[in-house]
């Protein structure tokens, strides 16, 4: 193979694949703890509606809803204006039923 700046072509490119893969697992490691931190945040809250239960879980509104159906996650409470929401203890039992931790060690 040919050289550029005195440094072979599979070097540069293995050295340049190397950058990458360590870029990616950077990338990776910031976005699953900003989903960590979204999560916790949000089992902060008093009331988890359907849209923040999906995204607790990482799921469709439509799956939350499938859940509800088959019994996954338990029935909610209604608010007085008819907005369905579930305690952050709720939620909590079915991510450790499902072996999702809540809180991840450091």
């Amino acid at each position: 193979m040919g050289n550029i700046i005195g440094i072979e072509l599979e070097l540069l490119e293995e050295v340049l694949r190397k950058v990458v893969r360590e870029e990616m697992k950077a990338m990776r490691d910031e976005i699953k703890e900003t989903l960590i931190s979204k999560r916790e945040s949000l089992l902060q809250e008093e009331r988890l509606s359907t849209n923040q239960v999906a995204e607790i879980l990482g799921v469709t509104r439509h799956t939350v809803l499938s859940y509800r159906k088959n019994g996954e996650l338990p029935e909610p409470k209604r608010d007085l204006s008819g907005r369905v929401y579930w305690t952050p203890a709720e939620l909590e039992n079915v991510l450790l039923r499902r072996g999702i931790k809540t809180k991840f060690p450091v």
